[in-house]
């Protein structure tokens, strides 16, 4: 977990501001809720915020199905260890028992701490919608070969392995209209949920900081799917 929060959202809009040589070195990077306190598994979580942002918006990239009743957004950071850990090795099983099964929809906002982030997201954007979730796949897969100061050749290889060559790599980092959309979800982040670090979760309006578990996760999404539904 890190720094506060309007240090966060500088760091986000410098090295969007500055992509090719700013490097901040930071790793640390719609259905009803029920009532918390009438719940025991959701004991200790914070109460639902009511902002708009709970749900799927325009342009987010979106996994599941689009009218599942549960809006699971995730804050991500492409450079951040917590973030990579948890898609590597929690996220699947989300995606298999609650995704899959139509109780879940994922939403992934960027949140980028550091010029390295914010190039990786640039990528990631640049390809198709349908091959989004396999490059954040192969980004995340790959993080420790890229995250450093010199992450530009690193990425080049992982575009042309997409199919991105050359010319068609840096117009991808230099898309300031891509830029504009990863700097407003981190300002939004802030607004909405005072977003600080990453991964940062929002469940059905339900902020939950932090790494977690897959049972902790099952937990929360067991006891509001019954409300949901």
């Amino acid at each position: 977990m890190l720094n506060p929060r309007n240090l966060v959202i500088g760091v986000v809009v410098l090295a969007l501001l500055g992509v090719g040589g700013f490097y901040a070195w930071t790793h640390y990077g719609p259905g009803a809720t029920p009532a918390i306190s009438d719940n025991p598994a959701l004991a200790g979580l914070p109460a639902p915020v009511d902002s708009p942002m709970n749900q799927a918006q325009e342009g987010d990239m979106v996994l599941g199905d689009a009218n599942a009743p549960i809006t699971f957004i995730e804050y991500s950071s492409l450079s951040c260890p917590h973030c990579a850990r948890h898609h590597m090795t929690v996220l699947p099983e989300i995606k298999k028992q609650f995704i899959d099964t139509g109780k879940v929809k994922l939403v992934l906002r960027d949140f980028p701490l550091n010029g390295p982030a914010v190039q990786a997201s640039l990528l990631a954007h640049c390809v198709s919608p349908l091959a989004y979730w396999g490059m954040v796949d192969q980004l995340f897969a790959t993080q420790a070969q890229w995250v450093n100061e010199n992450s530009g050749p690193v990425l080049a290889g992982i575009a042309a392995a997409a199919g991105i060559n050359g010319q068609d790599f840096q117009t991808c980092l230099n898309d300031k209209a891509v830029k504009d959309k990863i700097i407003a979800s981190a300002e939004q982040a802030d607004k909405a949920y005072k977003v600080d670090s990453t991964p940062t979760f929002v469940v059905n309006g339900i902020v939950i900081k932090g790494e977690k578990s897959f049972e902790e996760f099952k937990k929360i999404l067991d006891a509001l799917a019954p409300a949901a539904n």
